[in-house]
């Protein structure tokens, strides 16, 4: 019984059992490594809360609780969950298309908006949870690595693009869409602000200083604090350069989403749904890599348990939806890290920051953040990968173009359906490859059957692939083609066919029951158990009988020799054969059996 307990116990807190093996010197490693990836993360949470449409509290809010509950319960030791430039974007593209009563929510108040978005990211954790329940962590891996190059590709442009406003200090609404925005961008051109210009090249200029010369020091935090220091000596906000404002002292709040309402939901569905399934490609990604990096096991489904439980919780605490974050886990990783605790430590660094920091951000410049953006978007591009699908495969190339231009054309959650959907069709369209290939003379089963080798009413065909309601069209068509030359006796060897469904089953039963019609005799050799099973419960191997099916190929062979010995070989341009006799002298029965 105690045993039972304290399993159980681990399977609800799953870090209880490092806990217990957990060292000084672990804790020492995941400490330092928790300071250095929170000087990272406060940059990245307030611009990406900027980027999504909301205030950059709910950056750092998302940045604390969120962060602990993914490290404890995900499987990573490495991944750092929290704000990411793709899941925000996601969450402004679905903040410009849902409409509440008629109106968007990014129309809306804040105070009105916040408790929506909150609703997503419960919504999205919760289908992230029952994803990996169901271990559809697995699927992850299906989906094409051009499509994660075209998405990402596409949203450096997105988040380029709707930075400009900021950069620039212009004044408009923000209208949804790629191409919207640069158009509206260049309508109002001649309000640029030279402030907000000069906050925002000194930003990119800073950033890429650090990177270059001091890569160790928090780079994007120690930009973000000179501009700051910069605003309130110069008095900036009085010559018309947009500031963050301050961040309200203290802990997070608890929030609450909306009462739930079933059209609401159906709104809110596509959105979370998307937000689910790039938080899961990208949080298995980076973990998997990471876990591969050690050589340590790594269970996706259980880390998308953990990635939507950090989710649900920054739904209930004034966090926006969130995912592992690559820079993030990378400087986590390099670091030192040793276990998950030191994602624990840097979400309670986050919590300090934030009690000890928030007056600091009332002088923080939008355009100084848009600049850190702009950097964020340029790395974001990777030429190499970019290259490399354009010359891999005519499918790669059009995978990744389509992606791109979905990206920049349509809503950013239809884009990231779209890329799941041509990612299924590539993998169902390789995976329905089947091949039936005639067995050349040459082959080495025929050293024990020398009489099967030249004679002219045998045929032997492989067939490999799997058997199922992808492959039909390209089974029936293989079938058909070899179907016009078959001679009196078939082998058809399922010796590379690994799986086979009733759809399969239903094919190649048609194809045996022409056959017969035709005069053919077709013996079926199998040796897989799985494939056996099914053909055993659908009755296709009732149907055939004895003698017409075999386990392997010398066995086919031999029940081969029998039927055309007895019923079907004779001479060209002879009479018919006698009992048991072969005239061709190509059949094995008469001498197996001692007749002349």
């Amino acid at each position: 019984m105690l045993f039972s307990s304290l399993k159980s116990l681990c399977v609800l807190f799953p870090f209880l059992p490092e806990l217990r093996a957990y060292s000084r010197q672990d804790f020492k490693a995941d400490f330092a490594a928790a300071l250095t990836v929170a000087a990272v993360s406060i940059p990245q949470a307030m611009a990406y809360a900027t980027l999504a449409g909301v205030h950059p509290k709910y950056g750092l809010y998302a940045s604390i609780a969120p962060v602990i509950v993914t490290a404890l319960w995900g499987n990573s030791r490495y991944s750092q969950a929290g704000p990411t430039n793709t899941i925000s974007m996601l969450l402004f593209s679905a903040c410009s298309q849902i409409s509440v009563a008629g109106i968007p929510l990014s129309a809306m108040p804040e105070e009105a908006r916040m408790p929506y978005i909150f609703g997503i990211a419960i919504f999205a954790g919760a289908i992230q949870v029952i994803m990996g329940l169901a271990r559809f962590g697995e699927l992850a891996g299906y989906i094409s690595h051009a499509v994660i190059t075209g998405f990402i590709t596409g949203a450096a442009l997105l988040i380029a693009g709707g930075e400009i406003k900021h950069f620039l200090g212009l004044h408009f609404a923000s209208p949804g869409g790629f191409f919207p925005h640069i158009l509206e961008s260049v309508r109002h051109i001649t309000q640029t602000n030279p402030d907000s210009v000069v906050f925002g090249v000194c930003a990119i200029a800073l950033v890429v200083a650090f990177k270059q010369y001091l890569p160790r020091w928090p780079g994007a935090l120690l930009t973000l604090a000179i501009c700051s220091l910069i605003a309130a000596l110069t008095d900036a906000k009085s010559r018309g350069v947009a500031m963050a404002g301050a961040i309200p002292l203290g802990l997070p709040p608890l929030s609450l989403p909306p009462m739930p309402d079933l059209e609401l939901m159906r709104a809110f569905f596509t959105p979370a749904l998307a937000i689910a399934i790039v938080g899961a490609v990208e949080a298995i990604a980076i973990a998997k890599n990471m876990a591969a990096a050690k050589n340590q096991d790594f269970d996706p489904s259980r880390e998308l348990v953990g990635q939507g439980l950090g989710n649900v919780s920054a739904g209930f605490c004034s966090g926006i939806p969130g995912c592992a974050s690559f820079i993030r886990s990378a400087v986590n990783f390099s670091s030192g890290a040793r276990s998950r605790f030191a994602g624990a430590f840097a979400g309670m660094f986050m919590l300090l920051a934030l009690l000890v920091l928030s007056p600091l951000t009332e002088n923080l410049p939008l355009p100084a953040l848009a600049g850190l953006l702009m950097v964020v978007a340029w790395n974001m591009v990777k030429i190499e990968e970019i290259r490399f699908c354009l010359k891999a495969t005519q499918a790669d190339r059009l995978v990744l173009l389509t992606s791109l231009s979905a990206t920049l054309l349509l809503d950013l959650e239809k884009a990231i359906l779209l890329g799941v959907f041509l990612s299924l069709i590539l993998f169902v369209r390789k995976s329905s490859q089947v091949i039936l290939q005639r067995i050349p003379p040459q082959h080495p089963v025929f050293v024990d059957f020398p009489w099967a080798r030249d004679c002219p009413n045998l045929a032997l065909f492989f067939m490999a692939g799997t058997l199922f309601f992808g492959a039909i069209n390209e089974l029936e068509r293989q079938l058909r083609a070899h179907e016009q030359q078959l001679p009196s006796v078939l082998i058809l060897h399922l010796n590379r066919v690994f799986w086979i469904d009733a759809s399969g089953v239903h094919t190649l039963e048609q194809f045996i029951e022409r056959c017969l019609a035709r005069g053919i005799v077709p013996i079926l050799v199998h040796d897989n158990k799985s494939v056996r099973t099914i053909l055993e419960r659908t009755g296709i191997l009732d149907h055939l009988g004895e003698g017409f099916v075999a386990s392997d190929l010398p066995e086919a062979l031999d029940s081969a020799g029998v039927l055309l010995a007895k019923y079907f070989c004779r001479k060209r341009g002879s009479g018919i054969r006698k009992e048991g006799a072969c005239s061709c002298h190509l059949c094995p029965l008469p001498q197996r059996e001692g007749k002349a």
